[in-house]
Order: C-alpha cells, then sequence, then structure tokens
C-alpha cells in the first residue's frame, strides 16, 4: 500500500479530468488475490494463488466544482473506463538525474464509487473509488503536464527515463492525458520521440488525434502499447489540424518493459 498527499503530488489526472484536489489524501492497495484449497474434514486452512493482483484507489478530501475537476470526473459515475496517471514525486522531469522522475500509470480505471460529504459554496468534501484493471505499473515521466502553443517537438525539453543504454528492448508502454485544446482546431497529434544520447531524436510512436469534444467529454487519453527498443532520452511532439492560434495542455508517461 502507497499512500501520498497532495502536496507531493504534481498532477493526478483521468482522462481529460484533473481529479487532484486542493486538500486530500489518495490511497492505492494492491491485494494478492487467494482461493480457498482446503476440503471439508481438514484441520487448517489452506490456499492457493495464481498470482493475480487486485488494485484499488480511494481518494478522500476537498474539491471544487470547476469544469475538468474531480466533482464532474466522478458526479455520473460514467462506465466510460480511462487511464490515470499520478506524479508522487512532482511535475518536473529529471528531478532524479540517474533514472528520471517516476509516475503510477494504471491503464484502465473505472469510476465505482462517489460520496459527497459535505458541500459548502463552491468546495465539496467527497470520497472518490476507482476500481483498476490491468494493475498498476511504475513508469517515468516523459513530458510534464504544460500549456503548448504553436506545433513543434520539445527535444530540448527532454526527459531521462533509464540510466541504461538503451532504455529497454522489450517495448513497453505510454499514456496521454490532455486537459485543454483551445483556439479551435480541428484536432491534436501527440508523439513519442526518444534519443540514445539526448541530442538527435527520432519519432517513436503517435499517440491518436484528438478533438475539443474529446476533451470537453473527458476522454482525450490514451494508453498505448510500444514494442521493441525504447531509448533512454523521450521528448513529445505535437501537431495540430486547423484553428487559430490553438493552444495543448497534456501529460505524457512511458513504462519501459523490463
Amino acid at each position: 500500500m502507497a499512500k501520498y498527499s497532495s502536496k507531493d503530488v504534481g498532477f493526478m489526472l483521468l482522462g481529460s479530468y484533473s481529479v487532484l484536489a486542493a486538500v486530500s489524501s489518495i490511497e492505492d492497495t494492491v491485494t494478492l488475490k487467494l482461493n480457498e484449497t482446503y476440503a471439508l474434514g481438514e484441520d487448517d486452512e489452506s490456499f492457493w494463488s495464481g498470482g493475480a493482483k487486485q488494485t484499488e484507489i480511494v481518494q478522500e478530501g476537498w474539491y471544487d466544482d470547476a469544469v475538468g475537476n474531480l466533482h464532474q470526473a466522478m458526479t455520473d459515475l460514467s462506465t466510460v473506463a480511462l487511464p490515470m496517471t499520478i506524479a508522487p514525486f512532482g511535475n518536473a522531469i529529471n528531478v532524479v538525474p540517474t533514472s528520471g522522475t517516476e509516475i503510477d500509470i494504471y491503464q484502465s480505471v473505472q469510476r465505482v464509487g462517489y460520496t459527497v460529504q459535505l458541500a459548502t459554496s463552491e468546495v465539496t468534501k467527497a470520497q472518490a473509488r476507482y476500481g483498476i484493471w490491468y494493475g498498476k505499473k511504475r513508469g517515468k515521466l516523459a513530458a510534464p503536464l504544460a500549456t503548448k502553443s504553436a506545433a513543434a517537438n520539445t527535444d530540448a525539453d527532454d526527459a531521462l527515463v533509464s540510466a541504461a543504454q538503451p532504455a529497454g528492448t522489450n517495448g513497453g508502454a505510454m499514456v496521454l492525458h490532455i486537459t485543454a485544446l483551445t483556439g479551435t482546431p480541428t484536432n491534436v497529434t501527440i508523439t513519442l520521440r526518444h534519443s540514445v544520447d539526448g541530442t538527435t531524436y527520432t519519432d517513436k510512436t503517435a499517440f491518436s488525434a484528438f478533438t475539443p469534444a474529446n476533451v470537453l467529454a473527458g476522454v482525450a487519453s490514451e494508453y498505448k502499447v510500444l514494442s521493441g527498443q525504447i531509448n533512454k532520452w523521450v521528448s513529445a511532439a505535437w501537431a495540430y489540424t486547423g484553428g487559430t492560434g490553438p493552444t495543448v495542455t497534456f501529460a505524457v508517461g512511458v513504462y519501459v518493459a523490463p
């Protein structure tokens, strides 16, 4: 079980929602599932496990009702499962010089409970509960949650995800969260880039294109499996289709398979 406090967490993103409260506790619990194997008449209990684990998150605290925040994300308990990413050590890249900034990546999260305990003015005390499919992966922050304007790549804002060269050859996964998309673009596409030396970058894999409507619906987020080699340095590129003065606010995480 791991507990993080809001003062330590850089962000907590569920799909396009920013669900980190001004004051809250976040508790994730991982349980190894056991099956009974003893028979009638045996003196002692015995259990067997196939290695399956169950992960649950409970979040409790004070929240406002702003658009895109926890109250909007949880009120109707949508059946849509979304990726979730928590940055327990902050929203800055390379704060750990030899291995990058660690994050927790949850591939598929179901909103299973929301209890409003007290509401006063614009602040709500509530408890949110999440069911986690496919468990939790400890990844690295590839692009911190930030707003970008003109289309470009961020090779100058690269992130170290491993001290090894390359970081891994067995693939892994990447996760994207877009929390805002303005300036009337038709859509935006975010691409993960990587490098062996932190200087010369190539595209690794692109996420799907997302529209402003996707962001408003809270679903502009994607968990995508990666194959092959992932190099030790990563960055993100973004490109718009149409729009006047577009901006996008997003974060990207990477998991490197052992």
